[in-house]
């Protein structure tokens, strides 16, 4: 790698449960042990968002709708998993739309136009985009109250506690969820499905070379194809 050991970082927090980050780092070892010049320990106390445009980035993850739009020329993709959860097809997933459970019928999705939403942030593929996407429908805006909660779970939580009515959560999370808070998520019925997208990017910065590019692609799949209870960490129920 062609930047200073001491100002490069790897972040690949963008699903920090206890439940994966063992794999991750595991997952890391294994790619630290391929290109030794990179950091020995993945950056768990940085904010992946705010590490997207760091010069330093060796490797981070990001999600789909930034890197389209405020992203393009500024880093470069590494690739996508491909996550083993329900919803998920290859290198693609979708959103699950979810709301209290009931003991009346399941409602549709459109049902919730005009509620109150819960979402991360509003530049979230997976949880505001694709909730607009799946109520409104392509290219809408929210109809009714939004309560802002920064992540996923602070999302699921709200719905469960009757601050929102709605919300969208990308199947991996979800999947890492129900392993984390199983007795928060039983409080919650799906009610719908996001289009089918491309999971969160893997990305290095923008002037990692083609070659750099290469051996980090060989690095992460060598990594996997040893160990193969990484994945079974990071990207399965």
């Amino acid at each position: 790698m062609t930047v200073g050991v001491d100002r490069q970082h790897a972040v690949l927090g963008m699903y920090p449960f206890p439940s994966a980050r063992r794999g991750y780092d595991l997952l890391w070892e294994g790619i630290h042990a391929r290109l030794p010049e990179t950091p020995a320990l993945l950056d768990w106390s940085a904010d992946p968002h705010s590490s997207w445009r760091e010069p330093g980035l060796v490797l981070g993850q990001a999600c789909g709708w930034p890197l389209m739009t405020e992203l393009r020329g500024v880093v470069r993709v590494v690739g996508t998993f491909a996550p083993s959860v329900p919803y998920a097809r290859d290198h693609r997933y979708r959103s699950v739309l979810l709301t209290r459970r009931r003991a009346a019928r399941v409602p549709e999705a459109s049902e919730f136009a005009g509620r109150t939403a819960a979402a991360n942030i509003s530049r979230s593929l997976s949880g505001w985009v694709s909730l607009l996407h799946a109520v409104h429908g392509p290219g809408s805006t929210w109809q009714g109250p939004v309560v802002w909660t920064g992540a996923h779970a602070d999302s699921v939580r709200a719905v469960c506690e009757g601050r929102a009515d709605v919300m969208s959560i990308d199947s991996v999370t979800l999947a890492l969820l129900r392993r984390e808070i199983p007795e928060v998520i039983d409080e919650l019925v799906e009610i719908g499905l996001g289009p089918e997208v491309p999971a969160l990017p893997l990305i290095a910065r923008g002037s990692t070379s083609d070659e750099e590019l290469a051996a980090l692609r060989r690095a992460i799949v060598e990594a996997f194809e040893q160990r193969p209870e990484i994945g079974e960490s990071i990207m399965a129920e």
